[in-house]
């Protein structure tokens, strides 16, 4: 695992921690997220040399350059924009007021602080938290679906910091996106955004560490993760999230049903946790762990959508109308060469939007061009993977292109 030096200045007593820390033999100190109320405890992380994942470290440089730049814009003192950091808990301002790469990002370190606190120190107004935090994001992806997906897709395949949020935050946005092709009423597609939101709250700290080590999971970790399901409905529940239907789903999210099974012969709540599992899988699949790079997105979706015949079955067919064969956030090459980032779905799953950012010649372009995949020159050749595009998306542009 390569690893960069973190500096102690960034430690504060009472603040999740922005990054994960690890020894200089990479053995994991403590995970993105954790709050170091304990003096002994900061102490001893203070009185050593500490490193993180150089990805993570580059995620948390571009969020305090966010909240200077924020600073800036309201005219603060320099010592004030000197001093900025990005908010701990993204509820103190709405999420309406920033950009949406920055409300994305907000709205991640919130649900992140809000999953490690459940088993620590959780508050009895924390369902409230959880349910009013789901709303606020539901609303954040309504206002702009493609742009946001773009956001949540891409972050996937590069980051590792805030795993367990950054995970249940995608899914939600699939599951609501895919959630009214099945003819779901409003307050049950509530139950099931905030089941993908909590789905793993009884183990965010297992799921960032494994996501931050390289190392396979040991035996008590999978007797863990066996049973996470249950014990997370059953967590939730002594928390006094009083939504019976967002339980049942939680409970049952990695229960599959038996081959050939219609879902209208299942109770909403299994053919919604028949959903989330899928869209779990999904979502492993494209995000990045140390101990494993990201499928292309376009990869995962036939692998998790189709069946063994090459056809997708109900909810397969559901996901692909919902986000697209190429879903926002993926690289593709175009017919004439050209490789570019899908922007936006298009009039059929097949035919997305797509911003070039490679010429044909392989030269990075300076201007990026939109591209209509319903144009025969511009049809998507294939999917590509993230590793093969060797610049960094201008992303403000590009989401303001569609």
């Amino acid at each position: 695992m390569r690893l960069v030096p973190f500096d102690h200045a960034e430690l504060r007593p009472g603040e999740p921690l922005p990054v994960p820390l690890h020894d200089g033999t990479g053995r994991l100190l403590a995970a993105a997220g954790a709050v170091l109320r304990d003096g002994e405890q900061f102490a001893l992380l203070a009185g050593r040399a500490l490193y993180t994942d150089p990805r993570a470290a580059s995620e948390w440089k571009r969020r305090i350059a966010a909240a200077m730049d924020a600073k800036l814009r309201q005219n603060a003192l320099l010592k004030d924009v000197v001093a900025a950091r990005p908010d701990a808990v993204a509820g103190a301002r709405s999420l309406d007021t920033l950009p949406l790469a920055l409300a994305w990002d907000e709205a991640v370190t919130e649900l992140h602080g809000l999953l490690r606190a459940a088993a620590q120190s959780p508050g009895a107004d924390w369902p409230r938290r959880l349910l009013a935090h789901g709303r606020q994001a539901r609303a954040l992806l309504a206002r702009r679906a493609d742009a946001s997906l773009y956001l949540l897709v891409h972050r996937a395949g590069e980051l590792a910091a805030q795993h367990c949020a950054h995970h249940a935050m995608l899914a939600m946005a699939v599951c609501e996106l895919a959630a009214p092709l099945f003819g779901w009423p409003d307050e049950a597609v509530s139950g099931l955004t905030c089941a993908a939101l909590a789905m793993n709250v009884a183990v965010p700290h297992l799921h960032d560490q494994l996501a931050a080590n390289d190392r396979e999971p040991g035996a008590a970790m999978l007797a863990q993760l066996a049973t996470h399901a249950e014990d997370g409905a059953a967590l939730l529940g002594r928390l006094g999230l009083d939504d019976r239907l967002a339980l049942a789903i939680v409970a049952a999210h990695h229960q599959v049903p038996a081959a050939g099974q219609a879902l209208a012969d299942l109770p909403c709540a299994r053919q919604m946790a028949a959903l989330l599992a899928r869209v779990d899988l999904l979502c492993t699949a494209i995000t990045r762990s140390a101990r494993h790079d990201p499928a292309a997105p376009a990869q995962a979706m036939r692998e998790v959508c189709l069946g063994a015949a090459g056809a997708p079955d109900e909810i397969g067919s559901a996901l692909l109308r919902a986000v697209g064969v190429f879903p926002p956030g993926s690289f593709v090459e175009l017919a004439g060469g050209e490789i570019g980032v899908v922007v936006a779905r298009g009039r059929r799953a097949n035919l997305p939007y797509v911003a070039t950012l490679i010429g044909a010649g392989g030269m990075p372009l300076g201007v990026p061009a939109l591209r209509d995949t319903t144009e025969r020159r511009y049809a998507v050749k294939t999917a590509v993977a993230a590793a093969r595009v060797r610049i960094r998306p201008p992303h403000e542009r590009l989401i303001a292109m569609r």
